[in-house]
């Protein structure tokens, strides 16, 4: 039933995100402080590495709607495809140094680029802080109320989260139990 729920939360819309858009990337996926060694050595997995976590794009327009989608590897390659498609062209470009943003003056009207490893967290009217709130907002809910997550269902339990967000303004019960109801019915098998 859960599954079905989340499913009625995915958000299909191909509406462009305009204005100020902040973009940045996340690790989110279980902590290892309870795994044995021994395991850890086995998967490869050292202090402070990601091989464990899955990479998470987030895509916020300031005072509206946060776009997140699993990405397979965190390079250029994967994600400036992605920003092309969700965000309009017209649009002001928030990122933090990541090399992978490196071209977007290029596709779009402006990039603003923050340099964190400098602490240079905002630029006049331009920060991230926003989408930083937001995954926090994500890793609390994996940590409290979801307790653990598989990397195939990570999508599913992001949409989900997003949803709200997208939606806190509205009766979420009945939005969602009116999208339940437009679901294609499941054909049961006699």
């Amino acid at each position: 039933m859960q599954k079905r729920i989340r499913k009625a939360m995915y958000s299909d819309s191909d509406d462009l995100l305009k204005g100020i858009v902040e973009v940045d990337e996340s690790y989110v996926g279980g902590s290892m402080t309870n795994m044995r060694k021994s395991y850890k050595k086995e998967l490869g997995i050292y202090p402070g590495g990601m091989e464990h976590k899955k990479p998470v794009l987030g895509m916020m327009q300031r005072e509206g709607l946060v776009k997140v989608i699993v990405i397979d590897k965190a390079d250029a390659k994967t994600i400036r495809p992605l920003l092309n498609k969700h965000i309009d062209t017209a649009s002001e470009v928030v990122t933090d140094g990541f090399g992978a943003y490196r071209m977007l003056h290029k596709t779009h009207a402006k990039h603003v680029k923050l340099n964190h490893s400098k602490n240079i967290m905002s630029l006049g009217k331009y920060n991230t802080s926003r989408l930083d709130s937001f995954w926090t907002t994500i890793k609390r809910a994996i940590v409290g109320q979801y307790h653990r997550v598989s990397p195939e269902h990570l999508q599913s339990y992001l949409d989900e989260i997003a949803f709200k967000f997208n939606n806190r303004e509205e009766d979420l019960f009945s939005l969602l139990i009116t999208r339940i109801i437009q679901q294609e019915p499941r054909i049961a098998v006699t």
